[in-house]
């Protein structure tokens, strides 16, 4: 935040194990990012508890990020006593939904996608992320090629998220799915990597370009905090 010399708070779950019982946070300085703070241990611990998440069940976006966001707002500002501003921007119209005490950047801004990319290049650092690799790598809400295209480029990083959710430690026997089940199509990030396993990187890259597979709106993949998967009471979910 040196840059922009903004405030900035850090955030992180704190998993109660105990099934029923509500969750907490962990609040954070910037600096402890790639310090301090423990790598996959909300993951893990969210996985422990609840199993993973799966296509209909997204539950991950509010057990790591609407949960302590909330709890800190609550506690700092009091509740009903602030407004939560997101970052969607104008060319994201399915995504501006009225929410109580929830605002949009697009009331004060008409950037869209293509104004973001090149306000960045003016920047004096970019985070040079691919589309495809963008927010959570390997992301539920990915579609199959954008994820096929993340197993080519972060094998090494595949094999750790796998492992992250079939490990014996994850909860399982609670849906009619495995644990591994998680994407469109009944599909596991194992046979994701085995489906594309012999495909030509360029040309599936090329084919997604052509598709328009990166454009706005072409894949919903972010996950705010009150997305459509999220139209749940709060008092319901931190159990």
């Amino acid at each position: 935040m040196k840059f922009w010399d903004i405030p900035l708070t850090v955030l992180q779950v704190d998993i109660n194990p105990e099934l029923g019982q509500p969750n907490g946070y962990t609040e954070w300085e910037p600096k402890d990012i790639q310090t301090r703070m423990p790598v996959l241990k909300p993951f893990m611990d969210m996985v422990k508890k609840y199993g993973t998440p799966y296509i209909g069940g997204a539950f991950c976006t509010d057990r790591l990020k609407l949960t302590p966001f909330i709890k800190y707002c609550d506690d700092h500002f009091g509740q009903g006593n602030y407004i939560t501003w997101l970052g969607i921007r104008a060319d994201e119209p399915r995504r501006l939904k009225p929410k109580p005490g929830v605002r949009y950047l697009a009331e004060l801004s008409d950037f869209d996608k293509s104004d973001v990319i090149r306000w960045w290049r003016k920047q004096p650092f970019d985070l040079q992320i691919p589309e495809h690799l963008g927010n959570c790598v390997f992301c539920i809400k990915k579609s199959t090629q954008k994820l096929g295209l993340a197993c080519k480029d972060e094998p090494g990083l595949m094999r750790v998220f796998n492992e992250l959710v079939t490990g014996k430690h994850v909860r399982d026997g609670h849906r009619r799915t495995g644990k591994d089940v998680m994407y469109r199509g009944h599909l596991t990030l194992d046979g994701i990597a085995r489906m594309y396993a012999d495909s030509d990187y360029s040309n599936l890259y090329q084919a997604m370009v052509l598709a328009k597979r990166f454009d706005t709106g072409s894949c919903s993949e972010s996950c705010e905090i009150w997305g459509d998967q999220l139209e749940l009471k709060f008092e319901e979910v931190v159990a």
